[in-house]
């Protein structure tokens, strides 16, 4: 099963540097969109979104998280946070994956 991030183009970049797939989608199309494809592909086990894009997509993303199938959802703030400030994200990346990195 593989780890999957969802969210935007500043953050996936974290993500990316730790060798996790990663997925950009902003809009509200785009990011139902990227929900279908990952359910359909059935490989991925976690699904890492930011906050705005839970907010963005709740009933896509409440329709994964409240599956009896995989894969598992969890959301994290942005890098900018909630606010626009910076946020320690090297901390939700070890919550989110059990890799300090």
């Amino acid at each position: 099963m593989k780890v999957v991030f969802l969210g935007d183009k500043e953050t996936a970049l974290f993500f990316e540097l730790e060798g996790i797939e990663t997925k950009v989608a902003e809009t509200e199309e785009d990011i139902k969109e990227e929900i279908k494809k990952i359910r359909r592909s059935r490989e991925y086990g976690l699904v890492i979104v930011t906050y705005e894009v839970e907010k963005k997509a709740k009933e896509w993303i409440d329709m994964m998280r409240f599956s009896k199938d995989l894969p598992l959802v969890i959301d994290i703030p942005s890098i900018k946070g909630e606010e626009g400030r910076f946020t320690d994200l090297a901390s939700y990346i070890t919550q989110a994956i059990g890799i300090k990195i």
